[in-house]
């Protein structure tokens, strides 16, 4: 077997066993928006519900800027995005577990995150553009609506409109600083 070949494998081995540096990047950046997504004032000041459900959409709506900012650099940025994405999947499995579900639950409450996933997903595509793009007319009004009915909780006002600023804050800042998309240690 040659170097190349030992290369090679030696590569797929630190894919197979999960190291490496694009995971370790993956899990700073995760807890970056979780440390986001936990500030006071966002439940204080915007009546984001202090609750699973309203932690998870805070959660949820920091991760889908940062794969905003992540999608303008292209295919590399794009794998840096799955990494977190996945990250965050398996804290919100962790979590369900240490809230008390059941283990034959959690498939059934994972697949209603997924697909609550799926829905901010799309919505995040057409509000956040890309970078140099404007914002389409109304993206800040039609996050700030869908904030306002989804990150509260009956008989609490949520600042729907102050929430979808802060994304769009937090998104210019995330694209005016760099993203290690590509680790050396990785093919």
């Amino acid at each position: 077997m040659n170097s190349s070949q030992q290369g090679g494998i030696v590569a797929g081995l630190r894919r197979l066993l999960g190291g490496g540096q694009r995971r370790q990047t993956a899990e700073r950046l995760y807890a970056e928006a979780v440390e986001r997504a936990r500030r006071p004032e966002l439940y204080r000041r915007m009546g984001v519900a202090d609750t699973p459900a309203g932690r998870y959409e805070m959660v949820a709506w920091q991760v889908l800027v940062q794969l905003a900012a992540l999608g303008d650099l292209g295919a590399d940025g794009r794998r840096l995005g799955q990494e977190i994405v996945d990250r965050m999947f398996l804290d919100m499995d962790r979590s369900l577990r240490e809230l008390g579900v059941g283990d034959l639950s959690v498939g059934r409450e994972m697949r209603k995150l997924g697909e609550t996933w799926q829905a901010r997903t799309e919505l995040a595509e057409r509000v956040f553009p890309p970078a140099g793009t404007a914002a389409p007319a109304g993206a800040v009004a039609e996050l700030g609506g869908f904030l306002q009915k989804n990150a509260g909780e009956e008989g609490r006002a949520v600042d729907g409109a102050a929430l979808a600023e802060d994304l769009f804050t937090i998104l210019a800042e995330l694209r005016g600083r760099p993203f290690p998309t590509r680790p050396a240690a990785e093919p």
